[in-house]
């Protein structure tokens, strides 16, 4: 079995690789910076033509977008436990937050540090990252709300929710937020994650860090 992660450092490609480290298969690791706009050379445009991060190349079957990507090795290694399957509202519940997690949160973000995709004019860079600002910490507090009567995002169990989870939260700190302070039981959360040998693997790699 080929497996290829085509990742940038403290992208929301971490949560894929965390997935990768747990599952505990042989893979590749591929860095295309997206700081340096690596994710539109050639080379990378040729993997994934939306030059957009991540991408995961399986035995010549190449699949983006972080949701289908999640869900796909969590369907594909059910060994490892990170899906849940065991009834259909399981499922669905996982393919829900993960849904919002790159559909809502991650976009919430983007205005913050990509105004770009959503103005063409600089000069409206302002009012867009301005309502970034609302949107993402309202998405850190429905996650804390999750977080205060349940271990994992998906009740009491690591998932392939819970790397994308903690991305958001990395980017919490990198947006200058008090996290400690507002978010205590997403804190809690990312320790308890952190402590796991798949994370700590995947942030000595990419050579970023959750916590200072």
């Amino acid at each position: 079995m080929s497996i290829t992660l085509y990742y940038s450092p403290g992208s929301c490609s971490l949560a894929p690789h965390i997935v990768l480290n747990e599952i505990g298969k042989p893979f590749e690791l591929r860095k295309f910076a997206t700081a340096n706009r690596e994710n539109y050379s050639t080379e990378y445009l040729d993997v994934n033509p939306k030059g957009r991060i991540p991408a995961l190349v399986m035995d010549g079957f190449t699949i983006t977008e972080n949701p289908a990507i999640l869900a796909f090795l969590g369907r594909q290694f059910p060994e490892a436990n990170l899906y849940p399957v065991a009834t259909p509202q399981s499922e669905a519940r996982c393919l829900e937050l993960l849904a919002w997690s790159s559909n809502t949160a991650h976009v919430a973000f983007a205005q913050l540090f990509r105004p770009e995709r959503f103005v063409l004019d600089e000069v409206d860079h302002g009012p867009v990252k301005e309502s970034g600002q609302l949107n993402f910490k309202q998405c850190l507090a429905e996650i804390e709300a999750e977080l205060t009567h349940q271990n994992y995002a998906v009740g009491d169990r690591f998932s392939v929710v819970d790397p994308f989870w903690l991305v958001f939260y990395r980017w919490g700190r990198l947006a200058g937020y008090e996290m400690r302070v507002e978010y205590p039981f997403y804190t809690t959360f990312a320790e308890r994650l952190c402590a796991r040998e798949s994370v700590q693997r995947a942030l000595d790699t990419e050579d970023i860090s959750v916590f200072d």
